[in-house]
């Protein structure tokens, strides 16, 4: 099935990635393991700059084999470690860009991520944490109720790395508490650890030079929402628009160009999302996972790195990694490989 489904065109999508200042966090790969991914494609794909694969896209003309390269989130950490691999390799890529964090707003999507990845010694270590604060919490009780009828394997079953604690995490954080009530939890938990989110953003994201030397150098700058919202098709009509129409106009603001491709956070979107895109004049769109979608220009498939990782092989972090930072009165351990 998985041969079968990758054999027609689709992105490859990468988020985090670590090596000289950016410390391994779950699933980061570095810059050897992008090339190795790099590599493996060029066998058995043709890898397109995203130039190409736009106007073959537009135009009807991409073949079954036909791949690009993809990043989401606006990470500081692509810039550094993955773009110098794509230059090497001569290669142009999408960047699809959340432009709250370029007009200066502080996103917990990354900073919570930080907090994780720098103050536990591995995931299982911050959800063991996460799970006792929010018992501790005012909303434990809406909390317990949600989870009596959760199965952890019908919940984003079309991602299939994610683990069993990944699951009823994001299930928590995404359906049950509400964006205040997660972030209650959090700040609890980063106070307790003498850290804040002012902190932890530090070093987090691409600015806005950046985003146009990579637009000069032939990159194609997408859209990603203004804020990333978790669950994007959950809100109203206006609002969900206004996170494209806003997102498109910081981004042509600093590009001197209007963005006309995108890719849905967290693969949240429903036919309200996709007509106000049209209505901006997006022409190309990525989901985040290979699942058949309806034929649109819109919902072009992604391949996450993280089955890439594990069907090639490959170990997503260094072996060699410096100790985790650790909440007061919890045991000091090493941060290891997630392999």
């Amino acid at each position: 099935m998985q041969d079968a489904m990758a054999n027609r065109p689709h992105g490859l999508m990468f988020h985090h990635f670590h090596g000289t200042g950016f410390a391994p966090s779950q699933g980061s790969i570095d810059a050897d393991t992008f090339e190795r991914i790099l590599a493996h494609y060029a066998q058995s794909h043709r890898v397109l700059d995203a130039d190409e694969y736009l106007q073959r896209a537009l135009s009807g003309d991409l073949g079954p084999r036909d791949v690009c390269i993809t990043f989401d989130d606006s990470l500081l950490c692509q810039y550094d470690v993955a773009l110098p691999v794509l230059e090497r390799h001569g290669l142009h890529a999408f960047w699809f860009i959340y432009s709250g964090v370029i007009a200066g707003r502080i996103e917990p999507l990354e900073v919570y991520r930080r907090y994780r990845s720098e103050y536990f010694d591995d995931i299982d270590g911050f959800y063991a944490e996460f799970f006792k604060a929010l018992a501790r919490s005012p909303h434990a009780d809406t909390a317990a109720t949600a989870l009596c009828d959760f199965v952890p394997r019908h919940y984003l079953a079309e991602f299939p790395f994610y683990t069993e604690n990944d699951r009823r995490f994001r299930y928590l954080r995404d359906i049950v508490l509400s964006s205040s009530g997660y972030d209650d939890v959090m700040t609890l938990m980063m106070d307790a650890s003498g850290t804040s989110a002012a902190e932890l953003a530090e070093g987090l994201w691409i600015g806005a030079e950046q985003l146009r030397m990579l637009h000069q150098a032939g990159h194609v700058i997408g859209l990603h929402s203004h804020t990333h919202p978790t669950m994007l098709a959950a809100l109203p009509a206006d609002l969900q628009l206004r996170e494209y129409t806003d997102n498109q106009q910081i981004l042509a603001n600093i590009l001197g160009a209007t963005p006309n491709t995108m890719s849905h956070p967290c693969n949240s979107y429903d036919d309200v999302t996709l007509d106000g895109l049209r209505s901006l004049g997006i022409e190309l769109g990525f989901r985040s996972n290979m699942s058949p979608a309806p034929p649109s220009a819109l919902e072009h498939p992604r391949e996450d790195h993280a089955n890439i990782v594990k069907r090639l092989g490959l170990c997503p972090t260094s072996p060699a990694v410096t100790s985790a930072r650790v909440l007061p009165g919890s045991t000091e351990r090493r941060l290891g490989s997630i392999c």
